[in-house]
């Protein structure tokens, strides 16, 4: 026992290391430092056990197991939906935003189904799972947005406060809090029993009333928390929330980062988290820890070559990202130009960001047995083809301004 911990304590101490070295020369280049992460998995995983088997000094001991950190990512995935609930407080104001809800809905009902009538009449042999409920789902996957790209893009154009800004991430929420809707509906779906079905149902609405409840009441229950007069003791009732309602959902048969997503709606709307120490101290343990390993770990579990490797899968993996990519653009350009905003590319390019909650999907639908691991192949590369198209499409809009401006 004492082994396998010090060897947990090394492979985690490995990993932060190697992920904040490569992660900070990616957002140096201006690229997103989780891909740098994710490279760093899968250099001290699959890299090292393929330098391994080609030079004999090198021992096959030295490559780090997914296994040993799968518990710390877990962590990591819980956090990264919990920040992404703290954006907004009020679930029924953000609905109730109807520029927002029409291209938040739009992007997602438009994407899905574009990607899924193109998949179906071009019988997409490349993909490796093909089954009509397989599309489903990955339809679904890609037709969702990342809520923190658009936010970081706003922020760093200065217009998050603006009107623009707001309606950016109105829409972003929407579409991500829709999609996980509708990812609840086809996990029903596809439970195989009816008996099982109500069973689900049942267990789900009992969720969403319990959520509704402490979404109207949490100011009261606010009232006896802020009696802890300790941050710390705040900090930790948060957290003993947060990992609550990932048990119970996860426990209903839909998954632990659904239950993170809405504990941070709730949580979002108590007094104390608007305090910067309190957003600092979420920002830190997130960022600074488990979200690293998080990545890291989906890395470790990622392989380059062979015939279900990233290679062998690229074709596809573009193909997705390019249906994708295309749809959104367009969705929202025509929408948001509809809707008389200013800048409508610049809302449009920050649609376009594939991350955290496309994997949610895909994780989801593997753990269902609809998707196999080779799927995670393909979404991959995803990762870095939106990235670098956000960073090209930015330097486009920002030439083209600074054209019209002299």
């Amino acid at each position: 026992m004492a082994s396998l911990s010090a060897a947990t304590l090394l492979s985690l101490g490995v990993i932060l290391a190697v992920s904040f070295i490569i992660g900070e020369i990616f957002e140096r280049v201006g690229l997103e430092s989780i891909l740098g992460y994710i490279l760093a998995g899968l250099l001290l995983g699959p890299g090292i056990t393929q330098a391994a088997n080609m030079f004999s000094f090198i021992p096959q001991g030295m490559a780090v197991s997914a296994s040993s950190v799968a518990s710390f990512a877990t962590v990591g995935a819980t956090l990264i939906l919990f920040q992404a609930g703290l954006k907004e407080e009020n679930v029924v104001e953000i609905f109730t935003h109807r520029e927002g809800l029409q291209l938040g809905v739009g992007i997602l009902a438009g994407t899905f189904a574009f990607i899924l009538g193109v998949l179906t009449l071009i019988e997409p042999t490349f993909l490796p799972d093909t089954g009509m409920r397989a599309l489903v789902f990955i339809a679904l996957a890609y037709a969702v947005v990342d809520i923190g790209v658009p936010s970081k893009i706003m922020l760093s154009k200065g217009m998050l406060r603006q009107e623009i800004g707001k309606y950016t991430i109105k829409s972003s929420v929407i579409n991500v809090t829709s999609g996980f809707i509708a990812l609840t509906v086809l996990v029903v779906l596809a439970t195989p029993s009816m008996e099982q079905k109500l069973l689900k149902i049942g267990s789900i609405l009992g969720f969403a009333v319990a959520f509704y409840i402490l979404h109207e009441f949490i100011h009261k229950i606010d009232d006896y928390v802020i009696m802890f007069e300790e941050a710390e003791a705040q900090f930790a009732i948060t957290f003993a929330l947060l990992l609550f309602m990932s048990y119970i959902t996860q426990s209903i048969g839909l998954s632990s980062v659904l239950g993170a997503f809405f504990a941070g709606v709730l949580v979002s709307r108590s007094d104390f988290t608007n305090s910067r120490g309190f957003q600092e101290k979420i920002r830190g343990i997130g960022e600074g820890l488990f979200i690293p390993i998080f990545f890291a770990w989906f890395g470790l579990g990622l392989q380059i070559f062979g015939s279900t490797g990233m290679l062998a899968n690229i074709w596809a993996a573009f193909i997705l990202f390019a249906l994708s990519t295309v749809s959104k653009l367009a969705i929202t350009y025509i929408i948001s130009r509809k809707h008389g905003m200013e800048k409508p590319a610049t809302i449009s390019a920050s649609m376009i960001s594939l991350d955290i909650e496309t994997l949610v999907v895909i994780l989801i639908a593997q753990n269902l047995g609809v998707l196999s691991k080779e799927m995670l192949q393909v979404f991959a590369p995803a990762v870095l083809f939106s990235t670098l198209s956000i960073v090209i499409l930015y330097a486009i809009i920002d030439r083209r301004n600074n054209s019209k401006e002299e």
